[in-house]
């Protein structure tokens, strides 16, 4: 019987070390989505912030860009009507400069999910 209670034991002690894997396992993960969570929403409440700061000094810049080419080209309408373009034209090299923008924040973002 001696051997039967050598198995028994080998068993035992590899189902055991077993759930230990998989409850270490279990854990670990739970960790690595808290982190990636917390990681997003502090990115994404950065941006909100810093955002909404960046628009409104936008606003006021174009506010006052388009005052100056009012006065400047002594039509208030040819004023707002060139800032009005500036911001198309910037509008359109951002659209066309998009995949660079797409690769950099796809090289961000995997460079924080798989490295950490």
């Amino acid at each position: 019987m001696g051997i039967l209670d050598v198995i028994d034991d080998s068993t035992s002690k590899a189902a055991k070390k077993g759930e230990d894997y998989i409850s270490k396992t279990k854990e670990y993960y739970a960790l690595k989505v808290f982190q990636q969570l917390a990681l997003m929403s502090s990115f994404f409440i950065k941006v909100v912030i810093f955002g909404s700061l960046i628009i409104l000094g936008i606003i006021f810049i174009a506010i006052s860009g388009a005052n100056a080419l009012s006065i400047l080209l002594e039509s208030s309408v040819l004023g707002y009507l060139a800032m009005g373009l500036i911001f198309l034209i910037l509008t359109g090299f951002i659209y066309l400069g998009r995949h660079v923008i797409d690769k950099r924040i796809i090289k961000k973002l995997s460079q924080n999910y798989f490295e950490k």
